[in-house]
């Protein structure tokens, strides 16, 4: 009889206990910060350069006016904060929650914006002034373009390309093809982790940042991200760091999903790059 109470016991310890783990972790909505770390001969010495990115927000907020976020980013002293695209939504005509926190994040570092799909859809769409009044807060819109950039006395290209994959030969091939002349760190933003599939799988680009597949929703043990809309079932790159022939990928799983879908396994993830010229072990850490 005592062994059964204490059975039973145990069994409801690890039932609440399972409940928790699963409440705090596995569908929790809390901000996590991910650590990687890309070697690159490109490095000057041993100077670290610290990159922060941030992607498919959807106009969500971290605390009052992004007051989390902001303080998180700053905590982690970033030399380059990168936008991967989706900050906004194309349904809505607010862009106060953008234009605050950009001028919030530009006391903290530079900031280097390549638009998504919902930017793309304001600016050429509906004529939004977002793109205007991002430059004149001193944002870096990188418009299938390129900016040269020091830190740490390595040159940094950073790019944007903007297009999507069905539009990559028509408005993206000739920026691309100009683009990988450089020798210098070539960092491009490219809002679909779907370019690599095919039109970048071989380009020759030191750190590709994308975003877009929201970690594929519900992220399984082993496997990664289940879905997303453009590709079905198991997006190929759907969150974290990947290596190509000539590349490295690296895929934010996002702030927020506008598709109604609950994230599972899925915390919203704001993401820091280590890149410097020391061979260290590459694994992620979470925060």
């Amino acid at each position: 009889m005592w062994k059964r109470r204490m059975a039973g016991i145990l069994f409801v310890l690890l039932a609440f206990a399972g409940i928790f783990f699963i409440g705090r972790y596995v569908g929790s909505d809390e901000l996590e910060v991910t650590y990687y770390h890309l070697y690159s001969p490109k490095i000057t010495g041993s100077a670290n350069t610290r990159i922060v990115v941030l992607s498919d927000l959807h106009n969500r907020e971290f605390g009052t006016g992004n007051e989390e976020l902001i303080v998180r980013t700053a905590d982690l002293k970033p030399d380059l904060i990168i936008m991967a695209g989706d900050m906004v939504n194309a349904y809505e005509d607010n862009l106060d929650i953008i234009l605050s926190l950009c001028e919030s994040l530009m006391k903290i570092a530079p900031v280097y914006y390549g638009p998504g799909n919902h930017e793309n859809h304001l600016f050429y769409e509906k004529g939004s002034p977002l793109e205007s009044l991002l430059v004149e807060k001193g944002v870096h819109v990188l418009v299938n373009r390129a900016e040269e950039v020091t830190v740490h006395k390595t040159t940094f290209l950073i790019g944007g390309l903007t297009t999507a994959p069905e539009g990559y030969e028509e408005y993206g091939a000739q920026f691309i093809e100009e683009y990988e002349k450089s020798d210098d760190f070539k960092l491009l933003i490219a809002h679909y982790p779907s370019l690599y599939y095919e039109a970048l799988s071989d380009a020759q680009i030191d750190l590709g940042i994308c975003g877009h597949y929201h970690g594929g929703l519900v992220r399984l043990p082993f496997v990664g991200g289940l879905y997303h809309g453009d590709t079905g079932l198991f997006p190929k790159y759907s969150g974290g760091m990947y290596r190509l022939p000539h590349s490295t990928v690296f895929v934010s799983r996002g702030m927020e999903d506008h598709s109604g879908f609950p994230r599972i396994n899925n915390r919203p993830e704001l993401a820091v790059i280590d890149v410097n010229g020391r061979q260290e072990a590459e694994f992620p850490n979470k925060e």
